[in-house]
């Protein structure tokens, strides 16, 4: 992980307090539906993510890491934003760069890193 990367805070608490405040009553099971579907979801999003990487599909790779990037900002998971961000960034061109495997590997590590806090909120 870069020393840039390393200053995003990994969570923020404030966007799971904006869900709550949305939801009303049921603000925590609406969170804790939330944290597990996303956990579920970006299971298959980034198993989806390394067969495209894998066969070159740059295009998709962006794709994905775009959907990614907005779903974990909702949800608080700023670092795993940040490196998705940085990913889809790197192949919106649909080409791979001297970066983009570094990329690619900072977006499965920063989720691996995201799953005790969503499992604590679900």
């Amino acid at each position: 992980m870069s020393d840039e990367s390393a200053e995003i805070p990994h969570f923020d608490p404030a966007a799971i307090a904006s869900l709550r405040n949305v939801a009303g009553d049921q603000g925590a099971a609406f969170v804790a539906e939330m944290a597990q579907l996303f956990l579920d979801e970006t299971s298959r999003s980034l198993s989806d993510l390394a067969k495209a990487r894998d066969l070159g599909d740059w295009r998709l790779v962006s794709r994905i890491s775009h959907s990614l990037k907005s779903s974990a900002a909702t949800l608080g998971l700023m670092r795993f934003s940040a490196a998705c961000k940085a990913l889809e960034l790197d192949t919106k061109a649909a080409i791979s760069t001297p970066q983009t495997a570094k990329l690619a590997a900072a977006v499965f590590d920063t989720f691996e890193e995201a799953k005790p806090t969503l499992r604590d909120l679900a």
